[in-house]
């Protein structure tokens, strides 16, 4: 098989023939090309407007086009949370098609995304709230504030979440598996540290 032709080649090839005045042959010679490779550039100039043909697609045609992909990504910014489940039925009731959980994934991968641990934002949040929250304290030392946070705890708040053991092993951490006493901590905070607390027992599940 022939190797292909530089781009210079087609490049000088395609400056000739635009100028009308070399017949096929003549410009073979100039470029160091057969008369046939310079009848195929001369047929592809005609028909796609370039020295080379457009590359033949490999495989399958996608089933997922542009376009549904377009709007795949636009519903996911809005719903990052979807299940492929999801987003196959949302492209089969907005474009009427059938698509595969593994043809979704692949034409994603195709323009980069991947699925990931989501960041959760608080749906409450409002940035004018916080801008009144600040004005609120603009009359206020930091002397004045006193702020309250329940917290709770039991024995299970002590127990660690990771272990070591072989490669090829789980580490195993043997413990009761129902609630122990339960205790409630309400402290009062200032600027000093802690001004006032109360603890509370809660309720104890049975065994």
């Amino acid at each position: 098989m022939a190797p292909n032709l530089a781009e210079a080649t087609h490049e000088r090839a395609q400056g000739m023939m635009e100028s009308n005045q070399f017949a096929d042959k003549q410009i073979a010679v100039a470029v160091e090309c057969s008369t046939r490779s310079i009848r195929t550039i001369r047929a592809n100039l005609r028909c796609f407007g370039t020295t080379r043909a457009p590359r033949n697609a490999v495989g399958r045609p996608r089933t997922i086009t542009p376009p549904m992909l377009d709007a795949l990504c636009d519903r996911l910014i809005e719903r990052p949370e979807m299940y492929q489940d999801e987003m196959v039925a949302f492209l089969a009731a907005e474009f009427d098609v059938e698509v595969t959980k593994m043809g979704v994934s692949r034409a994603l991968a195709s323009i980069g995304w991947s699925k990931k641990t989501t960041r959760r934002v608080a749906e409450e949040r409002n940035a004018d709230l916080r801008d009144f929250y600040s004005y609120t304290l603009s009359d206020f030392r930091s002397y004045h504030l006193v702020y309250i946070d329940e917290s709770g705890c039991d024995k299970r708040a002590g127990f660690r979440r990771t272990g070591w053991s072989p490669q090829g092993v789980a580490p195993v951490q043997t413990a009761r598996f129902h609630r122990s006493p339960r205790y409630q901590i309400l402290p009062a905070y200032t600027q000093d540290g802690i001004m006032l607390s109360r603890i509370f027992q809660g309720f104890t599940d049975k065994p």
